[in-house]
């Protein structure tokens, strides 16, 4: 397998890295100092094409492989893990719509959501995790009656991104509608639905500016056409097939945050000065910077070797799995070796690698613990 990138895909990781470098980065510390999202910025991002390269082009899109679309990924993460979460939660969100809606709802929905998020004036969420069931889909209790020409929905989500967004018109919420069957739908519920209750945003460890809340539903009704592609019961198994492709998205954005600690840690080894010699120059030192650089290279290939197999439409379920796995361990460990290479500066906050290191702590929980992902590759491999 020729994994070179294509001469467009160079074109499009530069460019978005120049921009996420020049326009991203600088204020990276204060974003994450205040909590506060900038939607201006944001909506810059959307203007490069950045967010939904991969939609066909009546949607805002360039058609563009998955593979360059988490080139971007990984350049916007490098820059600022909070911003690529961001992103990567609302290009999947109208995803969901391009790829599951009736041809009617698309003429509905085109203008009013999917346009919207390509160009970064909007975002979108998607409600699948509750409190009681996070990788466990099946476990899901979020219900949603058919009453009449309208779904009444009644439960919670938690954990869920974007939706507390000025900027954020809609969630799709998985929801089960036969409980006798287990069968679950995907039903997007405009913001600002009465009923739809976006709760206070968490305080939280990292990614301060990534918006993260919970989510109340309490007699929300909305038309019986917001089903996404009609009520069937796919939804959870339209969420589980999605997952797949969003572990390469999340993962991309850990191979991005793993090579800033690379390159904050390299360059302050160069620098930093002991015993009348450059710290790079210690064997301990040597040796961190090297386990960091081989597995960022091993990341970033069996990344590229999914996301083709996703651009080829094979098979892909437990190479996912194993590129969140170990991409995600991975930047976990470089940015735990950035903090150890910087020593008492590392810690803190005014240290970018502080930051890494609280940013991608959540990378092993969300979208999948690593533990379930060893589980999937284990069922993959049939045991």
């Amino acid at each position: 397998m020729d994994l070179n990138y294509t001469e467009q895909q160079e074109m499009l990781r530069t460019m978005v890295r120049d921009f996420a470098q020049n326009e991203i980065a600088p204020d990276a510390e204060e974003r994450d100092r205040t909590g506060q999202f900038d939607y201006d910025l944001y909506r810059r991002l959307g203007g490069l094409g950045a967010i939904g390269m991969c939609y066909p082009e009546e949607f805002g899109g360039i058609n563009a492989e998955f593979l360059s679309y988490c080139l971007a990924v990984e350049e916007v993460a490098r820059a600022d893990l909070s911003m690529s979460w961001t992103m990567l939660v609302a290009s999947f969100a109208a995803e969901l719509l391009i790829e599951g809606s009736t041809t009617e709802q698309l003429g509905k929905w085109r203008g009013k959501y999917i346009l919207p998020v390509a160009r970064g004036e909007a975002v979108g969420a998607g409600g699948i995790t509750e409190p009681g069931a996070g990788s466990d889909t099946a476990a899901i209790q979020t219900t949603a009656v058919l009453d009449g020409d309208e779904w009444v929905i009644n439960g919670s989500k938690a954990f869920i991104t974007n939706a507390g967004l000025d900027n954020c018109p809609f969630t799709v919420a998985v929801c089960l509608t036969d409980r006798e069957n287990r069968q679950f739908d995907l039903i997007l519920v405009p913001t600002g639905t009465p009923g739809f209750i976006v709760q206070p945003a968490y305080r939280k460890m990292g990614l301060r500016s990534k918006d993260t809340r919970e989510l109340a539903f309490e007699d929300c009704r909305v038309p019986a056409d917001h089903v996404v592609g009609g009520a069937g019961g796919e939804g959870r198994l339209r969420i589980v097939q999605g997952l797949a492709k969003g572990r390469i998205a999340l993962c991309s954005s850990a191979i991005g945050l793993h090579q800033a600690c690379m390159d904050e840690s390299l360059r302050y080894a160069k620098e930093r000065v002991a015993f009348k010699r450059p710290i790079s120059k210690f064997q301990h030192i040597q040796a961190m910077l090297v386990d960091m650089a081989l597995e960022l290279v091993l990341s970033r290939f069996i990344r590229d070797k999914t996301a083709t197999l996703i651009d080829q439409c094979q098979p892909h379920m437990k190479e996912a799995s194993m590129a969140k796995y170990f991409c995600c361990e991975s930047a976990k460990k470089a940015a735990d070796r950035a903090v150890q290479i910087h020593g008492a500066i590392g810690y803190m906050d005014e240290c970018p690698v502080s930051r890494y290191y609280r940013d991608i702590r959540a990378a092993t929980i969300a979208d999948g613990t690593t533990e379930i992902q060893k589980w999937i590759i284990a069922r993959e491999l049939g045991c």
